[in-house]
């Protein structure tokens, strides 16, 4: 039978492991000294009311699984993005991203899913095992810390108010788990407004017009591809030292911006920026507006959106479901595979839509891209750089990771070559944007940043890659757009510019069109204060959101001073 002095240690051992996150994030957060300790004195006096609410120990920590899940949870993500707390993208990603992409990232994520099975497993084995034995706190002992508790709670209700009043301290943003129940409420918000989207867009309208002479008979085509993970850091393009772009690099009439950064590091962000009037500055008209693809519809271009990713009940999916064509390569409702492919599949129905004979066509596609696990995104015949096997995300393995990360962006390469040639084939004036959503962290320094969407961004999530490339007939036919783009290729970009960009190649106007904010207009104005849309949808320059390193990095590549 266990002594009742060994119950009463427990105490301590299950407060620790509540507290242990908030202990973590002294070193993590940076919240300065009153900060951490109101992010350590707020949740122990709250953890000790709770564990000496009654004697029966073991019950109120099965009661307190909810704050052992965002423990866990927040461990896995400190492990992945250094710092940060449940974010609302985090929140949204667990019902945006599809099964295969979770599988995946779990798969390579043993070490710190192995930490907290360790930590966390017999904490809960444990608390049952008490609870059912009906081994419960000595009543002295419970006496004794309720009392402590209410001191403590007291003292912590005075230090938050205090430290609150007099720095930038929000205790919303800041103390765990408060932080992560505060930003699921958030998410739980922005679903809300996600699943009203189609009535609040409704009765929009661009009113969008084409400029082109109605009497001209030379086909008009636009092909905007939307990469995934892509960082331009790893583009030969860019002056990467590896050959990743060997075919572009050749390819006459392609453009190359030099300066351009996205505006977020989550899917279910930068790409509605990139296809929407939504921005860092006003992302919230994004709710009651509609697409590019309704503003070339309403000017006479059939439009066509081809999807290598799986629905998720986004922005994406409503965005491209304005189109004429919707296409999914996974939509197993219409034929489509639910298993993964590569992105070569997208060029069936791209073919298919080009040798229809439409006067006016563009065409969306959005592709897997360079999504981890890397070694999915391309055939294992056209691995270039070997070896590029791994036996989970680690730094130790940096190196295999590269290569296969560099494999996919050569992959890319290939697929952009295919998709110029098709449009060349079609014939007429033609053009091909592509961009990424966002870029990736593969261990590049000593943070050991991993993967994409974390609270605050680097340097290497947001530097991504943006090519347009237009046929010599396009180039004769509108030589004012084809100058502009090669005027503006260096000047600070980001990619809130795309939206405004496509509708001026592909002349269609409307007064939603700002074309100080498009690459393809000698009215573009370069973008020397550019902005992050962080996790509560609010714009952040760059060094109120990131990391001395970073900002290095970006002063080193010129894209600030």
């Amino acid at each position: 039978m266990m002594k009742q002095k060994t119950i009463n240690k427990l105490f301590y051992f299950f407060l620790t492991v509540l507290i242990l996150p908030n202990i973590i994030q002294i070193y993590t957060e940076g919240l300065g000294l009153w900060g951490n300790m109101v992010n350590i004195i707020a949740p122990i006096a709250f953890y000790i009311l709770a564990l000496t609410v009654g004697r029966r120990i073991g019950r109120t920590v099965i009661l307190l699984f909810p704050i052992l899940f965002l423990g866990a949870f927040q461990l896995v993500l400190t492990y992945l993005y250094g710092r940060g707390p449940i974010a609302v993208d985090m929140w949204l990603n667990l019902v945006t991203t599809n099964g295969d992409e979770v599988g995946e990232l779990l798969s390579q994520l043993l070490p710190a899913i192995g930490w907290v099975v360790i930590i966390y497993v017999p904490t809960i084995i444990l608390a049952i095992t008490l609870w059912t034995k009906k081994r419960d706190l000595d009543h002295t002992f419970v006496k004794h810390w309720r009392k402590s508790g209410f001191i403590m709670a007291v003292a912590a209700i005075l230090l938050t108010t205090t430290v609150t009043i007099s720095t930038d301290f929000i205790p919303t943003n800041s103390i765990f788990p408060l932080n992560a129940c505060y930003n699921c409420t958030l998410a739980f918000g922005r679903e809300k407004a996600s699943a009203e989207y189609h009535k609040t867009s409704d009765h929009f309208t661009f009113n969008a017009k084409s400029t082109i002479d109605p009497t001209d008979t030379t086909r008009q085509t636009i092909v905007c591809v939307v990469g995934e993970t892509s960082r331009s850091d790893n583009w030969q393009l860019y002056g990467y030292h590896r050959p990743t772009n060997p075919l572009l690099t050749k390819q006459q009439g392609l453009t190359v911006f030099s300066n351009y950064m996205s505006q977020s590091n989550t899917t279910h962000k930068s790409v509605p920026i990139l296809l929407s009037l939504a921005s860092a500055e006003d992302f919230n008209i994004l709710f009651r507006t509609k697409g590019i693809m309704q503003a070339f519809r309403e000017a006479g271009w059939h439009t066509a959106y081809i999807s290598n990713q799986q629905r998720n009940h986004s922005f994406i999916d409503f965005l491209g479901e304005q189109a004429d064509d919707c296409i999914f390569l996974h939509d197993t409702a219409n034929g489509g595979s639910k298993a993964m492919t590569t992105d070569s599949d997208v060029l069936t129905p791209l073919r298919k839509q080009l040798a229809k004979d439409y006067h006016k066509l563009f065409v969306v596609v959005h592709t897997y891209g360079s999504h981890f696990d890397y070694t999915d995104r391309y055939p294992k015949l056209m691995a270039h750089f070997l070896p590029d096997s791994y036996n989970g995300a680690k730094p130790q393995y940096r190196q295999m990771m590269v290569n296969a990360y560099d494999n996919s962006i050569r992959f890319t390469d290939w697929l952009l070559h295919r998709i110029i040639r098709l449009a060349q084939q079609r014939g007429g004036a033609t053009a091909m944007l592509f961009t990424s959503d966002h870029g990736e962290d593969i261990f590049d320094d000593s943070r050991k940043l991993f993967l994409h969407a974390s609270p605050y961004p680097s340097f290497y999530q947001l530097h991504v890659p943006m090519v347009i490339w237009t046929s010599e007939v396009y180039t004769k036919q509108f030589p004012n757009e084809a100058d502009a783009l090669h005027r503006n290729s260096q000047l600070p970009a980001s990619s809130n510019c795309v939206f405004h960009t496509l509708l001026t190649l592909g002349h269609v106007a409307t007064t939603y069109r700002n074309d100080t904010l498009s690459l393809a207009s000698r009215r573009f104005m370069p973008q020397q204060k550019r902005f992050f849309l962080d996790d509560h949808n609010t714009p952040r320059t760059y060094e109120e959101c990131m990391q001395e390193t970073d900002i290095r990095l970006l002063k080193l590549k010129h894209i600030i001073k």
